[in-house]
């Protein structure tokens, strides 16, 4: 048994796995483009074999010289034997055939010519290197070149063209993986695919390619592969010949023609997929690269070798078939969507899928001789293939390779794909892999380094606990796959996916699982794509049908019933349409320049019109509801004009003109916001500086904010009945008026200031709240700029400050929930009484959204629908009951009316001045100022008297307190020394109540 026991003695001290460390990139510069496969592809691979100058260099292999690796005679007994010949390397592309005809199904024809004769090129190997450490390629590159001229010089009149891929063959080891005590290997020429992208890369985007045949073919990649990767090592009992061979990097290095990243950590060299695929050092070197596993689902869907079996968006019993036993109707791969840009891929890997064991053939010089191994043994496992010899040219299954049975469950994030893979950096990111394997142990030990007894590294590259079945012996595995279990089914950006895999059978070449869909509340209701990104999205229920109404990036608009399709129109502009229902008719309103387009339907018949304006249309349409019953259609024109139409009109007919507003020939209007006739609008200057604002509230009232730009704005009620406008602008300001006076003005807390807010009913206390998207916080104000209890609330992404923030009170606890969209393209819902997020929460689209979300109550339940920048739309069910809703879309609701009511008043404090809610924030303060805070039950004044703790007064602060809410208070401690401060604060209230507290403040300088 030859060198066996001498094999055993340094398998520890080499670390078993350490061979399949991959050094550096196979494929630098991968094509970000999926390459077209064709029903009978053939790849012509043309092969050269190259020597260098002689060297006696100690930092490469051998002398530059084909067969100079070895320092003796190791006869025929060894894996990749000598001579190493032009038949020598067509045995292991004959393997490549092999491969590729069984892998693909026959979809991959191999055809391969070698050149006869060795030749040399003008320098030694070490020149033509790159140095240990760098992704500088123009060196081997450099050798690619020279090579192919001078291969074209020795070959006058060859046929190139007829040729896909140009490999080069050569002298000694490649730099692919580190030994201990291997030979010199540092300026070894390490294995790549240069492509297309590579020369450019190298040479400049102007490079056409190596010229030969007279300039008229130019050579546009090369393939660098060394004569073998065995390599003689020192140990503590001599000399010792570690067998390595290249089928499997031949193999990989195809793949990178076909279009393949690299799918080990090409940063690290460390495994990431493990043995479970084709790019992946583990299994470029599996069974000492004798021979790779299958490519993965994933990489066979890439190469248009595989087509999956998507999964509806139900719960159902799943049966899977491996590759090699499936029939046409079988499911082979399953995808799972868990959002537009990420999903599972699922299969059943069986190594022995036809019970025979595994047959291999290999060849000895003329000779070809077949063995079949039926099970792992001593000389035949992924480590050790001491009874192999020869140049192995077939196996008969490939997934021998894997490292056990059962379902294996991928997960793919299209986003990460797309986004590294120019740059070679697909599984750099061991927390968010593009291509990922779900351990079904619980351990995500693929790529993890550890060490022996000996001290000696291995690395994880997949185990049998890996893979899903029913008795996986597995402490953390409890045969299911969920939100809740290890591993989970969360998003990469941690979204709820509301899938669960459970009841996996028994390993067999089919094998079963259950899916299902939603969590205890939340539930996905269907999805819908558009070739183009929707900007607006409104829901309207008519006669018991929810409408979908959406407004795409190209102008165009689509009306959806019940998930379908009923309706589209090219020629609509990018505003938010007007939607209402009136007099058992639906209508959708639209200004496009100065044409105002509408859309009239009885829930059968859609009819469609223009009304001619003569000015042209600015704003988004409003629906003003008045008590009367009637609907007034309003919108804002570039001549300064607010126009009223009536919809008291019959099907097919055009709406009548009822008057019009001038609000100010200096100003064009923005948005508007109305309630029973009560308006409010805010404006922009026609010419001159753009930092003004006019506010206008009625015919007699305008107001002009100076040095603030317009944003926009909403209108509420206060308890007492009264209107109150809330005007945002583009400096960070919110401005509430009460007709023509001025309530109060506060800014943006956070450093991020938003770009749209809702008012909503946060917490039932009598008061609505201003929320807004900012930076990576859901930041709540109530009216007077006091920050709303348990806000703000911080993620680690950040939000849409250009998108709504929703609300409604989906889980009947009388607080409203706020729902927010982030730019990681998860939606938040968090708990407007205790901040905390909701169960089931966050749910994912997949990419940014584009639009503000839609709330609507449908079949008795709260729900919601989103977009992306995919144009995937997506709705989910959100609440096991009709939620009372507060702002449901992007100008509140599908009037665009930017109103809403009066906050209820379930949990408003009576209490005049509770001293449990007087505090001060931050405390400890350390500098700049800090926040007193207190809650009065009626408007009151307010004393406070700061004091030391010696009795001595340090300061006095009054001010005024609006009731029924949190007021605040700013103490500016720039000139205060460090210590403990009491401070009295003293509410007297406009009807003689008059109350008290005492609160302890820390400065610390």
């Amino acid at each position: 048994m030859k060198y066996f026991l001498l094999f055993i003695l340094v398998l520890f001290e080499l670390g078993r796995l350490s061979a399949q460390s991959f050094v550096g990139k196979l494929n630098p510069y991968p094509s970000t483009v999926e390459r077209a496969a064709l029903a009978d592809d053939t790849l012509n691979i043309l092969a050269i074999m190259v020597n260098f100058q002689e060297d006696a260099d100690g930092t490469t292999s051998g002398n530059g010289k084909f067969g100079t690796i070895y320092t003796q005679n190791y006869g025929n007994d060894i894996l990749d034997p000598l001579p190493h010949d032009k038949k020598y390397f067509e045995s292991h592309l004959q393997f490549v055939k092999n491969y590729f005809a069984k892998v693909s199904k026959g979809q991959l024809n191999i055809e391969y010519t070698v050149l006869p004769d060795t030749f040399s090129v003008s320098d030694r190997m070490r020149n033509y290197s790159p140095s240990p450490g760098s992704d500088d390629f123009a060196p081997i590159a450099n050798f690619s070149v020279e090579a192919w001229t001078k291969a074209d010089q020795l070959y006058p009149g060859f046929a190139f063209n007829d040729y896909d891929v140009f490999l080069i063959f050569h002298a000694g080891v490649g730099r692919d993986i580190s030994l201990p005590g291997s030979i010199g290997n540092e300026r070894d020429l390490p294995s790549v695919y240069l492509s297309d992208n590579a020369f450019k890369e190298i040479y400049g985007e102007t490079y056409e390619g190596i010229p030969v045949s007279g300039g008229a073919f130019k050579i546009t990649n090369s393939m660098i592969i060394p004569e073998t990767e065995s390599r003689e090592v020192e140990t503590i009992s001599g000399t010792f010949l570690f067998e390595i061979t290249i089928n499997g990097l031949i193999c990989a290095s195809i793949g990178s023609h076909l279009g393949l990243p690299d799918l080990f950590d090409t940063e690290t060299g460390l495994s990431a997929i493990g043995r479970f695929g084709l790019m992946d050092g583990q299994s470029i070197f599996a069974f000492l690269g004798v021979y790779p596993p299958e490519p993965s689902p994933w990489e066979k869907i890439r190469l248009g070798w595989a087509e999956p079996v998507t999964m509806e968006i139900q719960n159902a019993d799943v049966s899977i078939v491996t590759n090699l036993a499936a029939t046409i109707s079988d499911t082979v791969i399953l995808k799972v969507p868990l959002n537009s840009s990420e999903y599972y891929l699922i299969e059943n890997r069986i190594r022995d899928a036809y019970d025979n064991g595994s047959t291999i053939t290999y060849t000895i010089g003329d000779i070809v001789i077949t063995k079949t191994y039926p099970n792992d043994t001593t000389g035949y496992r992924s480590f050790d293939v001491d009874s192999l010899s020869g140049v192995i040219i077939d196996v008969d299954e490939f997934d021998w390779a894997v490292p056990g049975n059962g379902i294996v469950i991928w997960h793919i994030d299209e986003n990460v794909i797309n986004e590294k893979i120019a740059e070679n950096k697909v599984n750099t990111d061991k927390n968010r892999r593009g291509v990922d394997i779900e351990e079904a142990d619980g351990v995500q030990d693929i790529g993890e380094v550890f060490y022996t007894i000996f001290g000696d590294q291995v690395i994880g590259e997949g185990f049998e606990e890996d893979f899903w079945y029913a008795s996986n012996p597995s402490e953390l595995f409890t045969n299911r796959f969920a939100k809740d279990t290890r591993p989970n089914t969360l998003t990469n950006t941690g979204a709820n996916s509301l899938i669960t895999i459970k009841n996996f059978s028994e390993i067999d070449n089919r094998m079963s699982f259950r899916v299902e869909y939603g969590d205890s509340v939340v539930k996905p209701l269907f999805t819908y794509e558009f070739q183009s990104m929707p900007k607006h999205i409104s829901t309207v229920e008519f006669n018991g049908v929810i409408y979908f109404i959406f407004i795409l990036h190209n102008n165009s608009i689509h009306m959806l019933r019940d998930a379908n399709l009923i309706y589209q129109h090219p020629q609509f502009s990018l505003n938010k349409p007007a939607i209402t229902v009136q007099n058992n008719t639906l209508y959708v309103f639209d200004g496009f320049g100065s044409n105002l387009n509408y859309l009239m339907t009885d829930g059968n018949i859609i009819s469609s019109g223009q009304v001619i304006v003569s000015d042209s249309i600015i704003t988004s349409c409003v629906i003003n509801k008045l008590s009367s019953g009637e609907h007034e259609l309003w919108f804002g024109t570039s001549e300064s004009k607010i126009y009223k139409y009536t919809l008291g009109v019959i099907l097919n007919s055009a709406p009548e003109l009822k008057d019009s507003i001038i609000i100010n020939n200096e100003f064009n209007p923005i948005q508007i916001a109305v309630d029973n006739g009560y308006y409010s609008i805010i404006s922009n200057p026609k010419t001159g500086p753009i930092e003004r604002t006019l506010v206008t509230i009625s015919p007699d009232i305008s107001l002009i904010i100076n040095n603030e730009s317009p944003s926009n704005l909403a209108l509420t009620k206060d308890k007492d009945g009264k209107y109150i406008t809330v005007v945002y602008t583009q400096q960070g300001f919110f401005h509430l008026f009460s007709q023509d006076v001025i309530l109060n003005t506060f800014s943006s807390s956070t450093q991020s200031s938003p770009s749209n807010f809702a008012l909503v009913d946060l917490k039932k206390d009598g008061n609505n709240y201003v929320a807004s998207n900012s930076g990576s916080e859901i930041v709540c104000y109530n009216l007077t700029g006091g920050v709303a209890d348990n806000f703000p609330i911080s993620y680690d992404t950040e939000f849409l400050g250009s998108t709504f923030p929703l609300s409604v009170d989906f889980e009947g606890d009388s607080n409203s929930e706020i729902i927010s969209g982030a730019c990681n393209g998860n939606l938040y819902a968090v708990d407007g009484g205790t901040g905390k997020q909701i169960s089931g929460f966050p749910i994912s689209i997949g990419d940014t959204t584009t639009a503000t979300p839609s709330i609507f109550n449908y079949d008795g339940k709260t729900s919601i629908i989103a977009a992306n920048t995919k144009g995937i739309v997506k709705a989910w069910v959100i609440g096991s009951a009709e939620g009372k809703i507060s702002w449901k879309e992007e100008y509140a609701n599908n009037e665009n009316s930017s109103f809403v009511p009066a906050a209820e008043n379930t949990n408003r404090i009576n209490e005049f001045f509770p001293a449990n809610r007087a505090y001060n924030y931050p405390n400890p303060v350390y500098e700049g100022t800090t926040n007193i805070r207190y809650y009065v039950a009626e408007d009151s004044k307010i004393s406070i008297k700061i004091f030391d703790l010696a009795g001595d007064f340090v300061a006095e602060l009054n001010d005024e307190a609006q009731g029924g809410m949190d007021n605040e208070t700013i103490w500016n401690v720039g000139d205060i020394q460090s210590g403990v401060y009491l401070a009295r604060i003293e509410a007297s209230s406009t009807s003689g109540k008059t109350e008290q507290a005492v609160i302890k403040i820390a400065v610390v300088k």
